[in-house]
């Protein structure tokens, strides 16, 4: 077993050195420390992951014996442990192909979460979700009664305990209901390399613009739509040739992809947001 510490303050001298002191005496034996120092705003942003099989205080405890450090940096910061895996919920339209990712990332033991439902505003998937042993729930969405259908999403989300949402490939947008509780916490994949090419059909829009690269992208998702903090992005190459059918095929994969290691960093704590920026260890 292990823990992950984040945290970030303004940039001084001994933070490190305090840290990694205070991790040693309470037997804690760090794995992987990483840190970044960002000029802009003089921030500093740090991830530890320590073992904790020796510490020689309770989980409690190292909670509050970190809280000194932090008051002393005035520190944002969070610490998790390994064997409490984040309960996640998926939201999906009809497209399949980064539901079937994930789904089988987390069969093959690559996520380290839970999937506790798949919400979706149509039935075409859940057999799907019945076929890897997902509950499966089924909400009408219509501009006429989006805030009603989100509260319903958000009261399944609070009685199942889940810690963060993926939307993969969901075409609806999410109202302030669920963007409010979840801040930070909801993954969206988007079929364009941000910020180009925003909105609906972005393959199209690249199309006619008659782009040499493609790409996809992870991000939060906010109110300001697909303008939350990014996570990760990928491109391929294109040419002339490309119909727009073609760039979509193409995008599959890089959707997939970028949307896998989002889910990845996320579960693991290695992202730190600051000011509409993203941290995103290694």
């Amino acid at each position: 077993m292990f823990a992950v510490l984040t945290l970030n303050c303004s940039d001084k001298r001994g933070i490190v050195a305090d840290v990694t002191q205070f991790l040693y005496k309470v037997g804690g034996n760090v794995l992987d420390s990483q840190q970044h120092r960002e000029e802009l705003g003089n921030q500093f942003f740090m991830y530890v992951k320590f073992d904790i099989k020796d510490l020689t205080c309770t989980r409690k405890e190292l909670q509050e014996d970190m809280s000194s450090i932090a008051t002393k940096y005035d520190m944002q910061w969070k610490l998790s442990f390994s064997d409490n895996a984040k309960k996640m919920a998926i939201m999906v339209s009809k497209y399949d192909h980064c539901l079937y990712d994930i789904l089988l990332r987390h069969k093959y033991g690559e996520l380290n979460t839970e999937i506790a439902l798949i919400i979706s505003n149509h039935l075409d998937l859940e057999n799907v979700a019945e076929h890897f042993g997902v509950p499966y729930f089924y909400i009408p969405r219509s501009r006429a009664n989006k805030e009603e259908a989100d509260q319903k999403a958000l009261e399944l989300f609070q009685s199942h305990q889940v810690d963060f949402v993926v939307m993969a490939r969901y075409m609806q947008i999410l109202t302030p209901t669920i963007l409010n509780e979840y801040h930070h916490r909801i993954i969206n994949v988007h079929h364009g390399f941000l910020p180009a090419f925003k909105g609906a059909k972005p393959y199209h829009q690249a199309y006619e613009k008659g782009v040499k690269l493609i790409g996809a992208s992870s991000h939060y998702a906010t109110e300001e739509l697909d303008m939350g903090p990014l996570i990760e992005q990928e491109t391929a190459r294109v040419d002339h040739s490309y119909c727009v059918e073609d760039l979509v095929r193409l995008g599959r994969s890089i959707e997939s992809k970028v949307l896998a290691d989002a889910v990845k960093a996320h579960s693991e704590d290695r992202i730190i947001v600051f000011n509409n920026r993203t941290i995103v260890f290694s």
